[in-house]
């Protein structure tokens, strides 16, 4: 089998590699498509995500010094065990199944956060999805951005008749006001600074949006849109400090803003000395591995999938996969991801 290997920073190959064994409980699948995270993926393909440097502490919650033996080290492998960093929206077909293995069959089309590679080998009862019929393959590689998608919606409790503002118009950004129209919104604003981002939101029911390289103040703006309150909730989706300042000032008082990105280094365009400490606005970070303990009596991992599953058939996707690129190409794949290619929204690594 093909598997993806990084011997460095920006540093990506594709190398042969032995198929693993076959369990009686396990399925083997042979990948068809898979998507690259333009978020999570890129900080580990840049070197720069805090595993590289620190090691978390379970028992604390916290990033502590580590040895070096304890943290991430080169080369890493997609077939290394435990790895989630390199890719985790994987579709393919069943093409073996163990002996004790009763509900998948050869043939089946399923989805796991398997990495990047072209055959893989999981226990069936490891979160395997079967997609249901009529779901395009090609749109179950975006049910992991869907769930971190439907926490956002979760975190940010729309009511009905909201104006909300979404920041950043990638693959999440642009399933977000999808998903924030279904949740009862009135308006939906969205932030870009991409033409084809910004159009294709347009498409997909953005009420408007913001270039802010075109309009100057964004909150300004929104301002006169909403009556000089500011929007009733901000999505802040883009992983950049000083998207996330401009959320700030955004935001109507006393508002919740849902950061959803995974910021990276020291916060130099934040600035807490003007709305954030005068407006009493409170940021909320909504990571996709939990769930408001306010719902979590009703809503856990099991729901949440199902109701993405639901979702892949209720959303526009087709207008997302901008870009479709062969396998033994991942490394011009990322490259593209990385530099910020203007056409790009979601890129799809073709297999077959």
């Amino acid at each position: 089998m093909k598997i993806m290997v990084y011997d460095g920073p920006r540093q990506l190959r594709v190398e042969e590699a032995a198929s693993q064994p076959l369990q009686s409980d396990q399925i083997r699948v042979k990948t068809m498509f898979s998507g690259i995270s333009h978020g999570t993926e890129m900080n580990v393909y840049r070197g720069v995500a805090p595993f590289f440097r620190r090691k978390s502490d379970p028992a604390v919650r916290l990033f502590v010094d580590a040895e070096q033996s304890e943290t991430w080290q080169y080369p890493i492998r997609s077939s290394d065990p435990g790895v989630w960093y390199m890719g985790y929206a994987n579709v393919g077909r069943v093409i073996e199944a163990g002996s004790d293995v009763k509900d998948f069959e050869v043939g089946d089309i399923v989805y796991t956060d398997a990495p990047h590679q072209s055959e893989y080998v999981k226990r069936a009862d490891g979160g395997i999805v079967k997609l249901p019929p009529g779901v395009k393959p090609e749109h179950g590689i975006m049910l992991t951005n869907l769930m971190t998608t439907y926490n956002g919606i979760l975190d940010t409790k729309i009511k009905l008749g909201d104006t909300v503002v979404i920041s950043g118009l990638g693959l999440i950004g642009q399933l977000l006001l999808q998903m924030v129209k279904l949740s009862g919104a009135f308006k939906v604003i969205g932030i870009d600074t991409v033409e084809k981002r910004l159009n294709t939101a347009l498409e997909n029911g953005a009420d408007l949006v913001f270039n802010p390289m075109q309009c100057g103040d964004v909150a300004m703006a929104i301002r006169k849109e909403t009556g000089n309150k500011g929007a009733d909730a901000v999505i802040e989706a883009t992983g950049n400090h000083r998207a996330l300042h401009e959320a700030i000032r955004i935001a109507a008082p006393d508002t919740v803003i849902t950061a959803m990105g995974w910021y990276q280094g020291p916060a130099a365009d934040l600035d807490f000395s003007e709305e954030f400490h005068h407006n009493r606005v409170t940021i909320r970070s909504s990571q996709t591995g939990d769930i408001n303990p306010d719902i979590r009596h009703m809503w856990n991992h099991d729901r949440k999938r199902q109701a993405c599953i639901d979702l892949l058939s209720k959303l526009q996707l087709d207008n997302l996969i901008t870009h479709r690129i062969a396998y033994d190409q991942v490394a011009d794949a990322y490259a593209m991801v990385d530099n910020k290619h203007p056409d790009l929204i979601q890129s799809l690594l073709v297999y077959e």
